[in-house]
């Protein structure tokens, strides 16, 4: 990797109001264009709202579609690469929760949520393909929200070349922030500190106009787990803008006894599932 800055937003999305959420994510690009970072990361389902439950509003959007066509002419705009997450009809019907790449050039993939949570079951179906996407400077991977419980995911990541994991997450779960931050910073380091990589989150926060609200919080963590960088608020919408040093990754990296990847079995691992005692 080379030195990279990311911007993690911590947005409010309005559930179905796509042409509100689009403005504003249009505007925090314009001011991370301005700091010269290299990335940004907006919410889960920050251009649709997030309303599990309901079937009918939002509505999916097919990808490529609308919303799509409307946020790639912002990619070029700001000649800046950003993560977004929208509600999403396949071509067979099939609704999932993807969290869309733009770049400057197009689209360049997507991620669908692989773990649906209760809340969730029937509203979005769950995805099965997982991928790591290469910026200039950094690749990285996605996953979103409840799919950050199961480091499996996160060491598939690693193991296919990830740098850095952005973990955008729509997290209610009828707790305050500092409960919700509490809650993050017992696993999410974790999973920085045993791969090796950055970590950097962020959710939603404010009313969604659907009967939820969401309490923020927003941090980075660097390969070692140590936060780096973390929203102020609470009860607002913020952008947090990290700088990821290449010599911080490399040092990480560089003593061999906790760069513990390089100690996997994973052929040990694979008796072990066949055996299913995984």
């Amino acid at each position: 990797m080379l030195d990279t800055r990311i911007a993690m937003v911590q947005m409010n999305s309005r559930v179905g109001e796509t042409d509100r959420n689009i403005a504003r994510i249009d505007r925090f690009l314009q001011r991370a264009a301005a700091q010269g970072v290299d990335i940004v990361c907006f919410p889960e389902l920050s251009v649709s709202g997030y309303n599990a439950g309901n079937t009918s509003n939002p509505v999916p959007e097919p990808v490529p579609g609308p919303s799509t066509e409307k946020l790639e002419a912002l990619a070029r705009k700001h000649r800046i690469w950003f993560l977004a997450g929208i509600l999403e009809r396949s071509p067979g019907g099939v609704v999932y929760n993807r969290q869309v790449v733009f770049t400057p050039d197009g689209v360049a993939g997507a991620f669908r949520k692989m773990h649906v949570p209760t809340s969730e079951i029937g509203t979005w179906a769950e995805g099965d393909d997982v991928a790591v996407f290469d910026h200039p400077k950094i690749r990285f991977g996605i996953e979103i929200c409840f799919d950050s419980h199961f480091p499996e995911l996160s060491t598939a990541l690693a193991e296919m070349g990830a740098e850095i994991i952005f973990l955008p997450h729509a997290s209610g779960r009828g707790e305050d922030a500092s409960e919700k931050k509490e809650r993050w910073l017992r696993y999410m380091p974790a999973r920085a500190y045993d791969n090796n990589v950055f970590v950097a989150v962020c959710n939603q926060v404010g009313d969604t106009g659907a009967g939820r609200a969401f309490t923020g919080v927003t941090f980075v963590c660097d390969p070692r787990g140590r936060v780096i960088a973390e929203g102020r608020r609470s009860d607002r919408e913020e952008m947090v803008v990290a700088d990821l040093e290449a010599a911080v990754f490399n040092e990480a990296r560089s003593e061999a006894e906790t760069f513990f990847r390089h100690f996997r079995r994973p052929a040990l691992y694979a008796q072990w599932a066949a055996k299913k005692l995984l």
